[in-house]
């Protein structure tokens, strides 16, 4: 495939992407095949803003400049985080919520940003965010994790191309008990094991005085076995 058509195939996914997030919003019931007819007559179009917005990205370091902020309040920005790596933060609470952001666009108020995982699309007034995650592999712990932030007034989580709504909250909930609950049982695991250790070191203690009485009530009866033939060797001497 040559470039021109590896961008165009490009342009039709973030289109697609694109018109997805904006009439799931109103529909929430729509599918990518939905839309994609439509989709190719744009791609060319859409195309060049997506090769040209943000390039690919790979792991990144730490956090560096802003490049795009989204909000009266800017409370999300993208942010530069090495040279071709740029994240999606949360400013407000200074959360990354995407380190791997492909491209993004604004529209009739909304932002929409693009990743390998998932695309996003966020309302500043009042802030909402919707995820549609594309490998069902990695919902839950997108889920989990977006969970942990924000309430169901402020996230609704999918699955792309699908209208069932994940309950991130309590997914996030029920994680962080089992993970208290691991804690606690490691704790208790570990207090069992020092309490078995601390029982055989004193059994082992009592073990070893109990050895030690032994050896010197041996010692004691061979003194005084010793002290007996002693006397008898003497008496019968006497005697002779």
């Amino acid at each position: 495939m040559g470039k021109m058509k590896k961008i165009l195939a490009a342009g039709v996914v973030c289109y697609v992407a694109y018109k997805l997030g904006k009439k799931y919003l109103k529909e929430n019931n729509l599918t990518a095949e939905d839309v994609f007819d439509s989709a190719k007559k744009k791609a060319e179009e859409f195309a060049k803003e997506a090769a040209g917005v943000v390039p690919s990205t790979k792991d990144g370091e730490s956090e560096g400049k802003k490049v795009y902020t989204f909000g009266k309040e800017k409370r999300i920005g993208l942010v530069q985080l090495a040279e071709g790596v740029t994240g999606l933060y949360d400013n407000k609470k200074n959360y990354p919520i995407e380190k791997r952001v492909k491209s993004y666009s604004e529209d009739d108020g909304k932002l929409y940003v693009y990743s390998d995982a998932a695309d996003y699309v966020i309302t500043a007034e009042p802030f909402f965010m919707n995820v549609y995650v594309k490998d069902k592999a990695q919902t839950e712990a997108i889920a989990i994790a977006l969970g942990k932030q924000y309430s169901a007034e402020e996230l609704a989580v999918y699955n792309y191309g699908s209208s069932e709504k994940f309950d991130a909250q309590g997914m996030a909930e029920k994680a962080e008990a089992e993970r208290v609950a691991a804690e606690q049982a490691a704790a208790k695991a570990k207090e069992e094991e020092l309490k078995a250790e601390a029982e055989a070191a004193a059994k082992a203690e009592e073990a070893a005085e109990e050895a030690a009485d032994a050896v010197k009530e041996a010692a004691e009866d061979v003194k005084e076995a010793i002290e007996t033939t002693a006397e008898e060797v003497v008496e019968k001497a006497e005697e002779k």
